[in-house]
Formats: structure tokens, sequence, C-alpha cells
């Protein structure tokens, strides 16, 4: 994406959240401010147990290496990758990069690439399967004259073909297929040509991937269900946020929007930030569930704080995830 294109989706998303800013006013939403009070301190925590949990899957995917770092100092990277995620403006990929230097100090850089490749695959199939939960939440829960069942429906059938594909790539391996995809589409020869020498590197973190999912099978389901888990909990932030401003949002209503927003997000990565995107979409969907869509713009403002806070906190951490174990004698990848 050109530099152009980016700070011309930048200013769109910005025009779009100063909208919605004016549309309710500063006032009421200092007001909202407020009324959270300390309130504030509950809802940040919440992602605390998020982390937890997903840091609890990671070391589910390194079990079998006695030179693994501990709980706490993976918990540390994973916060830290996390805080660099959100700075990324687009797709939220840049703590990947970071999670693999950082683990490769105790595991060697291949094995290392495929831990993190390896549970980003299981975070991401857990992404899926909260998006299809939430579909069929909202199928329930949104009123008959506001429910779109066509879409809800075409979106449940791309959702499992999604997960089809995530689960054929644990089997199978996908890197060394995606590799000889590249090859064959004329736009991206150049790119697979700078990947090509790094074959020997995909297929054996191909090899990592399926000897997880076939002789690992109860772990595989451990950290698919931590990473759902984390989700769930994080569904919580959203009850707690109308909470604080005297409103009963039950969670499965809390649930059904928070998912939408989140496969809203996915759909429009392309947002510096999700700059707009974000309140938008939780805008869109509080009203959508029957509920003031002005919760909806002070939720995506909230959650906004909690990311600054913890992005403070990941960074802080980073010196965390510094001097440890030795590096691990293997190549260079």
């Amino acid at each position: 994406m050109s530099r152009k294109l980016q700070a011309a989706l930048f200013i769109l998303g910005a025009a779009v959240f100063f909208y919605f800013v004016a549309d309710i006013g500063v006032r009421q939403l200092m007001d909202d401010a407020a009324n959270t009070g300390w309130m504030f301190v509950p809802i940040v925590s919440v992602y605390a147990f998020v982390y937890a949990c997903s840091a609890g899957a990671w070391q589910l995917t390194m079990a079998s290496d006695p030179k693994r770092p501990s709980f706490w100092r993976t918990y540390a990277i994973t916060i830290s990758a996390g805080a660099i995620n959100v700075l990324t403006p687009l797709i939220n990929m840049g703590g990947e990069p970071y999670r693999i230097a950082a683990v490769a100090r105790w595991m060697g850089k291949r094995r290392g690439a495929g831990s993190v490749i390896l549970h980003r695959m299981l975070h991401s199939l857990s992404y899926v399967v909260v998006w299809l939960t939430a579909l069929g939440l909202a199928f329930v829960l949104l009123p008959p004259v506001a429910t779109p069942k066509v879409l809800l429906g075409v979106a449940a059938a791309v959702l499992l073909g999604l997960i089809a594909l995530l689960l054929l790539g644990h089997r199978r391996g996908v890197l060394e297929r995606v590799l000889d995809w590249m090859n064959r589409v004329p736009l991206i020869r150049r790119l697979a040509a700078r990947l090509e020498p790094r074959r020997g590197l995909l297929i054996e973190l191909d090899r990592q991937i399926t000897e997880f999912y076939h002789r690992h099978p109860r772990r595989f389901i451990q950290a698919v269900g931590l990473e759902y888990l984390s989700r769930c909990i994080f569904m919580v932030e959203l009850v707690l946020i109308a909470a604080s401003l005297g409103i009963r949002l039950g969670y499965f209503r809390a649930f059904a929007i928070g998912g939408l927003e989140a496969l809203l997000g996915n759909v429009l990565f392309f947002m510096p930030f999700e700059l707009g995107a974000r309140e938008g979409g939780y805008y869109v969907l509080f009203r959508l569930f029957g509920m003031d869509p002005r919760l909806g713009l002070y939720t995506s403002i909230v959650s906004r704080v909690r990311d600054f806070v913890w992005i403070a906190a990941g960074l802080l951490l980073i010196w965390a995830a510094g001097p440890g174990a030795k590096p691990a004698d293997e190549l260079a990848a």
C-alpha cells in the first residue's frame, strides 16, 4: 500500500471518528468518562487475563522443547508483542517478528519461528470460531426485522470454509504450498523469488506445524480452547463498560457485538489503527441490537484508552524479554 493511500485512509478514518464525536458531543463523552470513574481499573485489567490465556496457548506449542522460556517470560513477550501489534498501522502483525527474535534466545530461530507461526495459526482459528459464535448469537438475538439472515448465513458459510482451510494447514502444512502458489501468480512472482532460497526453512516450519497437530492433538485442542477463552474473557470488557454507565448489557449480547466488531475490523484491516472502523462498527452494532449507539462510540473510546495502557505496559516489559537464556545452537533462518 502506497504512502499516499495509507495517508488518505487515515484521514478518512479520522474524519469518521470526529464525526461521531461531534454528533454525540464532547461534553457527553466527558460526563460518561466521569461516571465510569474507578471502573476503568477492572475494565483495563480484563486484558491481563486475555494475555494470560494467549501466553498459555503459546506455551502449549512449545511444550516439547526443554529450552522453552518460562510462562512469565512468555507472558511478558506476549504483552510486548501485543503493544507492537497495536502500534502497527496495518494488519496488526508487527509483533510477530519481535516474538520470533525474543523466543530465539531459548529455542533458536527456526524452532522459535515455528512456535510463533503455529500459535498465530491457532489464534486465527480461534478467532474464526469466535466470529462464527457471534454470527449464531446475532441470528438469535437481533430483532427479526433487523436480522439480515441471508447475509449472516453467507458469512457463516465463508467462516466454515476458513476453518476447513486452517485445519488443512495444520494437518498437511501450508507454507510451502503458499510459496508454490505465489510462484504461479504474475503480480507476486518477484516476492516469491526472494523467498525461494528460504524454501528449506518453510518445509521445516511446515513439519513443525503438522507434527504438533498429529502428535499432540490434545495440546492442539487445549491451545485453541485457551485462545477462544481469551476472547470470551475479553467480552466481559463490554459488559463492564455498559455497567459503569448504569446500563445492563447481557453477556451474550456483548459477545455478539464484540465478535461482529472484530470480524468487521478484520474486513477493514486496511484502515490505519482501525481509526473510524472501530468507532463506526460499534456505533452501528449497538444501534442494530436496539441500544443507544452513543454507548457504542463510548465503548470504542474506552477500548482505545485500554490500548494505550497496555501499549505502555508492553513497551516497559520489553526489557523483561531481554537478558535470558543463551541462544540455542541452531542454524540462523
